[in-house]
């Protein structure tokens, strides 16, 4: 395995002075929270697409239709599309 050594006097991710690197710094922060956001859209909106489809095989009389659990299910589903939304409205 080769081996890598820093000279002392020279250090890496110097970090920049003034008003460049707080804008810098922002820029990164709103990427980095962009793509969490994005990642946690699609990881969750996957599982709900396959609820949502499973009430609309039960809405279309695929299944045997249990009114209330039916009903507490959709409400669920309707308050977390909701948040999804709000969340990636936020970007």
């Amino acid at each position: 395995m080769k081996k890598y050594e820093i000279e002392p006097n020279k250090r890496q991710n110097k970090p920049k002075q003034g008003k460049e690197s707080l804008s810098e710094s922002h820029k990164q922060f709103e990427l980095a929270k962009t793509q969490f956001l994005n990642k946690v859209s699609h990881e969750l909106r996957t599982p709900l697409s396959v609820i949502k489809m499973q009430i609309e095989a039960i809405e279309d009389g695929m299944y045997e239709n249990n009114n209330k659990a039916f009903q507490q299910l959709r409400g669920k589903l309707e308050q977390f599309e909701k948040l999804m939304d709000k969340m990636t409205k936020s970007k």
